[in-house]
């Protein structure tokens, strides 16, 4: 199993590679036809496989959502949007008994990257267990990979934008607990600290500062670091649940 990567360019991308013993028509049976996806992917589809058709996604809190197919070439890729969403499904055959399969998303959401991939990471262990016929894995929330994946990617180092002699700071930090839990964590109620829907691992915490000298945003920076990673390590030990929005999206 290989690590997801993390595309950091102007529209992110994550990039997953899984490889499965099985050939690549069973592979493309799994990852397009609506009963054997309802077996991995995040939701109920139903979709029309030529390009430009239809396609609904099932109720992820938000009532069911539409996307749009946008390349098919059977048994070789899959081009799909769902609402503002890209997906790319690639299959490859490996000697014709094996199918590397790659699965690209793209979205404007950086802060939520390590969500996205802690997610489909789950979601493909889900489909080995399809194609292998094993029973699927228990539920994961995937707290401490979460957390891996957000210091692999960058995703806890803040913003800084200088103005002259001035600076500002801007957090933006996708958590695994709800927004009650991170507020008791902190024990503050900072003038700029708020917090949102976030993924499906908790809320969105979102902090801005400013101020002016070097000396000041150094020790901004590192006092808010560490007190965003406490309470980062703190929720890994607390059932919070998910956030205001479910899924891998």
């Amino acid at each position: 199993m290989t690590d997801p990567e993390f595309i950091d360019g102007p529209r992110p991308a994550i990039r997953v590679v899984r490889t499965y013993d099985h050939p690549i028509e069973r592979v493309w049976r799994a990852v397009t036809t609506p009963e054997h996806l309802a077996q991995w992917f995040p939701t109920g589809v139903e979709l029309d496989l030529v390009p430009g058709g239809r396609i609904r996604f099932g109720d992820l809190g938000d009532g069911g959502s539409e996307g749009e197919v946008l390349a098919v070439d059977p048994p070789h890729r899959l081009d799909f949007l769902w609402g503002d969403q890209r997906f790319e499904f690639h299959l490859s055959s490996i000697g014709g008994t094996a199918t590397a399969f790659t699965l690209v998303h793209h979205f404007d959401d950086r802060p939520g990257a390590a969500s996205f991939a802690t997610g489909w990471e789950s979601c493909l262990r889900a489909l080995t267990a399809a194609l292998d016929g094993t029973p699927p894995p228990a539920p994961d929330r995937g707290v401490a990979r979460h957390e891996e994946l957000v210091r692999r990617f960058g995703l806890d180092r803040p913003r800084v934008t200088r103005d002259g002699d001035g600076w500002r700071v801007r957090f933006e930090r996708q958590l695994t607990c709800p927004a009650d839990t991170a507020r008791k964590l902190l024990d503050a109620d900072a003038e700029r600290l708020t917090f949102r829907p976030g993924t499906g691992h908790g809320a969105r915490l979102v902090l801005e500062l400013d101020g002016t000298g070097e000396t000041a945003l150094a020790h901004a920076v590192a006092l808010w670091t560490a007190r965003i990673e406490g309470v980062s390590a703190a929720a890994r030990d607390i059932d919070g649940g998910a956030g205001d929005e479910g899924g891998v999206r």
